[in-house]
């Protein structure tokens, strides 16, 4: 009988062995150790509001904690702390086929200061309202800007996070030719406000007569009405400093002769007030910069520019001579009212096509190279988008500037 070869012989397969498994050391190999709350939110607050944007989706946790009012205040506390920086939208007129003209926002521009240029940033998005009201400027607070387009629809946008923040609702009808914007910040309740300036005819006297709105952001966005100013405003573009706007007195047919004086519009109580002008002068310009009120007066004959500062704290201001310059003749061919920023112990002077930048210790004004790129704006004609170049736009052209110790800042809603 044949014996059966061991390769014939079909054997059983072994059983494999198992190799146990510890679940605990593979949770605590993958799984972030435990960070206390304060440790991560001391870390978070140095993040730039363009990456926190973006971390209020990693957990919940991160965004309630990035979400709170906390949170953004520190924020903010923190971002003044860092080198300013300056942001400019340039704004150019086009002169359309009616002979009307036609303001169109360029996008925004950084300048870091010292020797650096004015570089392009970024533009602005497609839903962005580009064609602006020619009479209304741009508004800021905290890092935020408040435009009105054409069709009198103001939107808050953020340039650090590249959004538009909330669409505000269209206020009373205006009876005059464009609108007085403000826009800041209420300390007492911790809540950003928009006050709107329009006219109205008197019923009994068929008077024009000037109205006042607030509306509350991150409320039910409903326009409240004022008090009426104690003078007519709304013309000169209006500055926020420490809780409160101001406004130069318009000169209409209301106020033939205004007064020299600066009309305060409370954000807290919401109430008016007048502050004095220095010089008993009615400014050219107004800027603020940090908790002191800036007065920009322009003298010819000669061509001479002098910067009043003063602290907004107590009732009775006291204004201080900060500077005076004189003017070239190539850089301002007559006095206009153009902003004014201080900024890194530089004054910025804005002319109607360059800029320029004034050293105060030195006394020096130079030129910042400036090099607006081609933009693409919406035609309402064609309904389309269309590609401008700097030829193709005529004349003057204004820059808008916001003031910044950061490129934007969260606002909760």
């Amino acid at each position: 009988m044949m014996a059966k070869r061991c390769t014939d012989i079909l054997l059983a397969p072994r059983p494999r062995k198992t190799k146990r498994i510890d679940i605990n050391s593979c949770r605590s190999r993958f799984l972030l150790p435990y960070i206390p709350d304060e440790v991560m939110f001391d870390v978070l607050l140095r993040l730039p509001s363009k990456s926190l944007m973006r971390f209020k989706s990693v957990c919940k946790a991160w965004h309630a904690m990035i979400s709170s009012p906390i949170f953004i205040n520190a924020h903010l506390e923190w971002s003044k702390l860092k080198p300013s920086s300056l942001l400019m939208a340039p704004g150019f007129y086009q002169k359309q086929k009616n002979g009307q003209n036609i303001a169109f926002l360029m996008g925004l521009y950084k300048y870091q200061g010292g020797n650096n240029n004015v570089v392009h940033l970024h533009d602005f998005p497609r839903d962005f309202p580009q064609v602006l009201d020619t009479w209304t400027r741009p508004v800021h607070c905290d890092g935020l800007l408040l435009v009105s387009n054409m069709s009198k629809k103001m939107i808050i946008y953020n340039p650090s996070t590249r959004e538009i923040v909330v669409s505000l609702p269209k206020g009373s009808r205006n009876l005059h030719k464009g609108t007085g914007i403000g826009f800041g910040f209420d300390p007492r309740s911790s809540k950003y406000k928009v006050a709107r300036v329009f006219y109205q005819r008197d019923d009994k006297t068929s008077m024009l007569v000037c109205k006042f709105e607030v509306l509350t952001l991150g409320t039910i966005n409903v326009w409240r009405q004022t008090e009426d100013p104690p003078y007519p405003i709304g013309k000169s573009t209006p500055v926020h400093v420490k809780g409160a706007i101001y406004w130069m007195v318009s000169r209409t047919s209301l106020c033939p002769d205004p007064p020299n004086t600066l009309v305060r519009f409370c954000l807290t109580d919401e109430k008016f007030s007048l502050f004095p002008c220095p010089c008993n002068v009615k400014p050219s310009c107004l800027t603020g910069l940090g908790d002191e009120l800036y007065c920009g007066y322009f003298f010819s004959q000669p061509l001479q520019l002098e910067i009043w500062g003063c602290s907004v704290v107590g009732q009775k201001p006291e204004w201080t001579r900060r500077c005076a310059l004189q003017i070239p003749p190539d850089v301002i061919k007559r006095p206009v009212a153009s902003p004014l920023v201080v900024f890194h112990g530089k004054m910025l002077l804005l002319a109607l096509k360059k800029v320029y930048k004034y050293d105060i210790q030195a006394c020096k004004l130079e030129k910042i190279p400036l090099v607006v790129e081609d933009f693409m704006c919406y035609d309402r004609e064609n309904n389309m988008y269309q590609t401008y170049s700097k030829k193709e736009v005529l004349t003057s052209w204004k820059t808008y500037i916001c003031h910044a110790n950061t490129l934007g800042h969260i606002i909760h809603y």
